[in-house]
């Protein structure tokens, strides 16, 4: 009598699991460093993106444009949050949940040269750009001068 063999042996079976035991254990963490990777880039488009926005709004706002150009506002203007996000294009970050609030673009004016320089400090879920903990505060200073954006290090605090 013949006996029909068909299948694999615990052998053969063990082997599988434990190649793709191997596989898995030196794809995932790739896999989620990339993840974290896009979305640190994406915090700092974002950041970019509310510089341009400031931008916009104070080329399109003459007001702001003379009010800046005064001594009596010390050469500064401050675009909050709210400001920057009124149409809602910021409406979440990176990680999926909102901006604070508290974050903003502060612009300073210089009469001697006649040109604008641009510091934005912002507080997302789990990342942060600026030296501020847990809320943006444009009179303490904890911004980041958007010339030094590219080299910046997205903190992440969670």
């Amino acid at each position: 009598m013949k006996i029909n063999k068909k299948g694999f042996t615990l052998v053969e079976l063990l082997a599988v699991i434990a190649l793709l035991a191997l596989l898995t254990g030196i794809a995932v963490p790739n896999i989620i460093s990339t993840i974290n990777n896009n979305k640190r880039q994406t915090f700092l488009v974002d950041a970019k993106r509310m510089i341009s926005k400031a931008q916009n709004l104070l080329s399109s706002n003459k007001t702001d444009r003379d009010n800046i150009k005064t001594s009596t506002s010390n050469y500064q203007i401050v675009y909050n949050f709210s400001r920057l996000n009124s149409k809602g294009e910021f409406a979440t970050d990176s990680d999926g949940s909102s901006y604070s609030n508290t974050s903003y673009v502060k612009i300073t004016y210089s009469p001697t040269t006649k040109k604008y320089s641009y510091c934005i400090c912002v507080i997302g879920s789990k990342r942060r750009i600026g030296n501020a903990t847990s809320s943006c505060n444009y009179t303490t200073n904890d911004c980041v001068l958007s010339e030094n954006l590219s080299g910046i290090d997205v903190v992440k605090d969670k």
